[in-house]
């Protein structure tokens, strides 16, 4: 039996019982548009909502609007993006010719792939 969970902030994603019944039944609907009709009477989904400040990212309480617009987190994606730049640059994923990749292939599949 399939289970669809979807895990929201309470009252900030989904404000409304209307919003909540339509996402139950498209989340159905997508899952079964895949798989097929035979699954839907097996197909369960849940919205789990946890309180407001009960969940976090970076360590800040969400929905913390502030911050997740602010300069602090996006250079903490700024710092994450280039960790993980430097990385794929660094890798040859399968991509080599059989003399290997020149660094600037790499740089641009890395520039590719974190924009």
């Amino acid at each position: 039996m399939p289970i669809i969970t979807v895990k929201v902030v309470k009252g900030v994603v989904l404000t409304s019982d209307e919003q909540k019944r339509e996402l139950l039944k498209k989340m159905t609907d997508a899952f079964i548009s895949v798989v097929g009709d035979v699954a839907r009477p097996y197909t369960y989904c849940i919205i789990e909502e946890t309180p407001l400040y009960e969940w976090s990212i970076a360590g800040v309480p969400l929905p913390d609007l502030p911050f997740l617009y602010g300069p602090e987190y996006a250079g903490m994606h700024a710092q994450a993006n280039e960790i993980m730049r430097s990385y794929v640059a660094s890798q040859d994923g399968g991509q080599t010719s059989s003399n290997g990749a020149d660094e600037a292939t790499k740089a641009k599949r890395a520039d590719e792939i974190f924009g």
